[in-house]
C-alpha cells in the first residue's frame, strides 16, 4: 500500500557526486538495468464511523494506485557500485469524508527510489566491510509483507505504526543517509545514520544499529536500537518547550506541542493543570526471528522455498516515560508474528501475520501533520480501539516478470486527505473493518 513518498534531501545529490570520481579509475563499469511497472486497486470493506466522525468514513470505499520505477546498478571495480533509480505514483485519494466526496482527482509523485555510491573491502571468504551514503533500501527483516520493521519506520511518541509501505516488489522506500556494514561469518552488524525525509519535522538525524546472528542453518536472529532524532535539526520543533505556544515562528509546529496534565479541582469546579513538555525524540529497541523447518532439519520435497516459515519481531518505541500519554512502557510494545503456509509451488507465499500493539491512546498519526509528541484524542474512536491487527497476503510469478499479489488486511493503512494532504486518520481501527487489495506487476 502506498500512502506517501520519502522527500529527498541534499544527501542523496552528494552520493551521485561521489560516483563521478570512481568513473575514472579506469574499469570497464558493468551495468545492469532494471524496473517496474504496476497497477493496484481494491476497497474498504468497512471502516468504523460516526455521524460526528465522517472524515473516517471509508464504507464500501475503492482505491488505486499505479506507477513505475526505472533503475540501474554499476558495479566499477571489486571496490565499488553503485545505484540510481526514479519513479513515480498516481494515486487517488479515497477522502473519507461526506463533504469532499465530489473532489475526486488524482495527483503525481515522483521520487527516487535509489541514489547511492557504495565501497566494499573483502578480508576474506567470510569478512568484508562496505560503506554506503546516499538514498538506499534497508531491509532488516526481509520476511515481512506488511505488518514489522518498527525499528526504522514511523515515530517513537506519539508511537503510530506504520504498515503497507513495501513497493511494488516488495522494495521498501529509500531510507537517506549513510550506512556502515560489516560481516564475519555468520553475524553482521550494520550502522547507519539517518537524516529524517518522510516525518516531520524534516532533516533530524538518527543513528541505528541492526546486529544479525544465524547460530545454524535456517535460524536467523536478530535485535537492533534506533536513536531516534537523536541530532535534531532545530530542537524547539523536536523537543519544543512550555513557551511554544507563544512562538508564533514556530507556525503550525506549535499546535499541541504540551501537554496539560489535570493534577486536581478546586472546590468552585477550576481544574488545576501542570505543563508537561515532552519530545518526538526518543530510543526505539527491537529484537525478531527466523525459523525455517526445512533447512533446520535438512528436507525440501515438494515444498516451495517460503513454505513453512515462522517468524516475528516485537519493539519498544520509547524506553523513557512521558508524562500520562507514555506512562506504561507495556503499552509501547508492538509483536508481530508470520507463517508461511504450505503451497507446494503452487503460490510463491502465503503467509498470515498478526500483530498485537496495546497503546492506549489513538493509532491516528497526527504527529505528521502538527509534529506533536502528543497522541490524537478522540473518545469516540478510540473506546472502539482494536488492540489487534492482521494481515494475509498472497504472491505469485507467472511467466517470469509478472507478479500477481493480493491482501485481506485490518491494519495501518491511512488513506484520508484534502488534494495531496494526508490526514494520518487510520481507515481500519475496529476488529469489524478490513478492506481488500491486487496489484500487478511487470518487471524486468
Amino acid at each position: 500500500m502506498v500512502s506517501k513518498m520519502r522527500k529527498t534531501n541534499p544527501l542523496a545529490a552528494l552520493a551521485l557526486m561521489a560516483v563521478l570520481p570512481v568513473l575514472s579509475m579506469g574499469d570497464e563499469p558493468v551495468v545492469d538495468f532494471h524496473g517496474a511497472g504496476w497497477l493496484q486497486a481494491g476497497r474498504i470493506e468497512h471502516s468504523y464511523t460516526t455521524p460526528a466522525h465522517d472524515v473516517n468514513d471509508y464504507n464500501k470505499m475503492w482505491f488505486r494506485n499505479a506507477g513505475a520505477v526505472f533503475g540501474a546498478s554499476v558495479k566499477f571495480n571489486d571496490n565499488w557500485d553503485g545505484g540510481f533509480g526514479l519513479g513515480t505514483i498516481n494515486v487517488h485519494l479515497s477522502r473519507g469524508k461526506t463533504t469532499g466526496a465530489n473532489i475526486w482527482y488524482p495527483f503525481w509523485v515522483p521520487f527516487v527510489s535509489e541514489a547511492r555510491v557504495t565501497r566494499t573491502s573483502t578480508f576474506s571468504e567470510d569478512q568484508k566491510l562496505s560503506f554506503t551514503a546516499g538514498a538506499f533500501p534497508v531491509n532488516y527483516n526481509p520476511d515481512v509483507k506488511n505488518l514489522g520493521l518498527y525499528l526504522m519506520h514511523g515515530y517513537v511518541y506519539p508511537g503510530s505504526i506504520v504498515s503497507g509501505f513495501t513497493g511494488p516488489l516488495g522494495v521498501l522506500a529509500a531510507t537517506t543517509g549513510a550506512m556502515a556494514s560489516y560481516q564475519i561469518g555468520k553475524f553482521q552488524d550494520d550502522l547507519i545514520l539517518i537524516s529524517e525525509t518522510d516525518d516531520k519535522p524534516l532533516y533530524d538525524f538518527s543513528v541505528a544499529d541492526i546486529a544479525t546472528v544465524k547460530p545454524l542453518p535456517g535460524i536467523e536472529l536478530g535485535a537492533g536500537v534506533n536513536m531516534y532524532r537523536v541530532i535534531a535539526q532545530d530542537k524547539r520543533q523536536t523537543s519544543p518547550g512550555k513557551d511554544c505556544i507563544a512562538s508564533s515562528e514556530l507556525g503550525e509546529y506549535s499546535r499541541g506541542c504540551f501537554e496539560l496534565d489535570s493534577v486536581g479541582v478546586q472546590s468552585d469546579g477550576t481544574v488545576i493543570n501542570d505543563t508537561i513538555t515532552g519530545s518526538l525524540a526518543g530510543t526505539k529497541l527491537m529484537a525478531r526471528f527466523h525459523i525455517d523447518p526445512k533447512a533446520l532439519f535438512g528436507f525440501q520435497g515438494p515444498l516451495g522455498a517460503g513454505d513453512l516459515i515462522l517468524y516475528g519481531e516485537a519493539a519498544v518505541l520509547g524506553v523513557k516515560n512521558q508524562g500520562k500519554s507514555y506512562d506504561d512502557i507495556k503499552r509501547r510494545i508492538p509483536v508481530m508474528v508470520g507463517f508461511n503456509f504450505p503451497t507446494f509451488r503452487v503460490l510463491d507465499n502465503l503467509s498470515l501475520e498478526v500483530e498485537y500493539y496495546a497503546s492506549k491512546n489513538s493509532s491516528d498519526n497526527l504527529a505528521a501533520q502538527y509534529g506533536s509528541w502528543i497522541p490524537s484524542v478522540d473518545p469516540a474512536v478510540n473506546n472502539k480501539r482494536d488492540d489487534w491487527k492482521w494481515s494475509l497476503n498472497i504472491d505469485k510469478v507467472v511467466a517470469g516478470h509478472i507478479k500477481l499479489s493480493g491482501q485481506l488486511a485490518n491494519d495501518h493503512l491511512r488513506l484520508g486527505g484534502f488534494h495531496n494532504y494526508a490526514t494520518g486518520v487510520e481507515t481500519t481501527t475496529t476488529p469489524k473493518d478490513l478492506y481488500w487489495t491486487t496489484k500487478v506487476v511487470y518487471f524486468f
